[in-house]
């Protein structure tokens, strides 16, 4: 073989074939595209369905248990040296505690609420990192932080609270705790003026699944305060299981995840292997002007490769902006409006993806390779002899028009892509069906549940 088809050769065979099948390219590049979208969201969908609760939890540093102490019975020095007892992983505080009481702006028909008010100076930490979802956090006198369902404000930021017995709080922001550690947040100089009885510490412990051993962690704390000094207790378990509850929607996320995965596979293998079967006449001038049967299998491969990668990368970008407003709005309970794509899913779908393409058109491209130049010429106008011509033939017959009849004969005679496409349309009519079906039945639980116009 001489010089003139080596690998810049194949480049450049490969190169010429995407700029005279635009149309080609640019479809399989928008299949790619729509597909690798599809694949981002599923997978997306299958990550975060795994324990909801505990991602957000982790992902918060959230407090194995919250506790609530009587200022009176513990100082603040006591509180402090709890930290450093056995079995506590970290904490943080003490922080002041006041129960606040105030009507909230637009629910004026209701009694006023008591809202669990913390001082605490910002929202970091080695426990309990609070997500502030809207607005900042407070930094100086007359602020207040309102805990509310991330993305669904219950009012205007800028709202004025009206306390009974303390002074007017602007609020400047809405965050979110996985701990539900209060219903509030001022800065520490505030408190004072909140008239604070009570004083919070919030703990992670190295020993924290059961119920038992939390119990045990609980007990600990206690004797090593004053009598009376423990007032209240929040462990993470009874959140836990109170979210277990409200996550009836994951398996279906798990199917609709699945359904995608499986619908993007299907339909950007029949794309491909279609692109390459149509292709056969090409394949066979390339061998009539030289190219080896292994540089022919080289030069689709690489024009298969090139609108999948671009078509990847876009569709990546493209997945994850439509996957995170819908992994917020079916995550925003567990306390985190910050519901991103992982990473791994990324890579994923940027690697796979144009792998699923590559293997799609090495299927076809290596049964073109066995054939001469002539056969290969010939295939790509003809089906190879024998393929479904019973069948056809059986058609024929028929008083079905003979368009109808030829049509139904070439199902038989590509089987394997008759299968992937039948495979695609179904999944696809599966997953309209369940998801049409599935926002009909929730929306008529919750008006059942609510009782909305009774």
């Amino acid at each position: 073989m001489s010089a003139a088809f080596t690998g810049g050769a194949v480049w450049r065979a490969a190169r010429a074939a995407v700029r005279r099948r635009r149309l080609q390219t640019v479809v399989t590049g928008f299949v790619v595209l729509v597909s690798t979208a599809t694949l981002v969201v599923a997978l997306g969908l299958l990550a975060a369905a795994s324990g909801p609760f505990d991602q957000a939890f982790a992902k918060q540093r959230g407090a194995h248990l919250v506790a609530a102490f009587d200022a009176a019975k513990a100082t603040d020095t006591q509180l402090a040296a709890t930290a450093h007892l056995p079995g506590v992983e970290a904490a943080a505080g003490p922080f002041g505690l006041a129960m606040l009481e105030t009507e909230l702006p637009g629910f004026g028909n209701f009694p006023p609420r008591t809202l669990a008010t913390v001082g605490r100076a910002d929202p970091g930490g080695d426990v309990d990192r609070v997500d502030v979802w809207a607005g900042h956090w407070p930094t100086g006198p007359g602020q207040i932080v309102l805990r509310a369902v991330p993305g669904q404000p219950p009012f205007a930021l800028g709202s004025t609270l009206h306390p009974s017995r303390e002074p007017a709080l602007t609020v400047v922001g809405f965050a979110s705790s996985v701990s539900w550690s209060a219903d509030a947040w001022v800065a520490p100089a505030q408190l004072p003026a909140l008239h604070p009885a009570g004083r919070q510490m919030l703990y992670r412990f190295a020993a924290h699944t059961t119920d038992t051993q939390l119990r045990s962690d609980t007990a600990d704390l206690t004797a090593a305060l004053p009598a009376g000094a423990l007032t209240g207790s929040q462990p993470y378990l009874v959140l836990k299981n109170a979210a277990a509850g409200s996550t009836t929607f994951v398996p279906f996320l798990v199917m609709f995840g699945i359904l995608g995965l499986l619908v993007a596979v299907l339909i950007v293998g029949n794309v491909v292997s279609g692109a390459v079967v149509s292709g056969f006449r090409h394949i066979g001038v390339l061998k009539a002007l030289g190219f080896t049967p292994g540089q022919v299998v080289a030069v689709y491969l690489t024009m298969i490769s090139v609108p999948a990668v671009a078509g990847s990368l876009l569709g990546t970008v493209l997945g994850n902006l439509l996957a995170r407003p819908i992994l917020s709005e079916a995550f925003a309970g567990f306390g985190s409006a910050d519901t991103t794509v992982s990473a791994w899913v990324d890579v994923m779908a940027l690697l796979g993806m144009p792998a699923i393409a590559v293997l799609a058109a090495l299927l076809p491209a290596l049964r073109a390779r066995r054939l001469s130049a002539t056969e290969a010429i010939s295939a790509g106008s003809a089906p190879r002899a024998g393929r479904g011509l019973r069948i056809q033939r059986r058609l024929s017959g028929t008083r079905m028009p003979r368009s109808v009849s030829l049509g139904i004969g070439m199902a038989f005679a590509r089987p394997a892509r008759s299968a992937m496409t039948l495979g695609a349309v179904l999944l696809g009519v599966l997953s309209i069906t369940a998801s049409v079906g599935f926002t009909l039945t929730l929306d008529n639980y919750s008006r059942a549940a609510t009782r909305r116009g009774s």
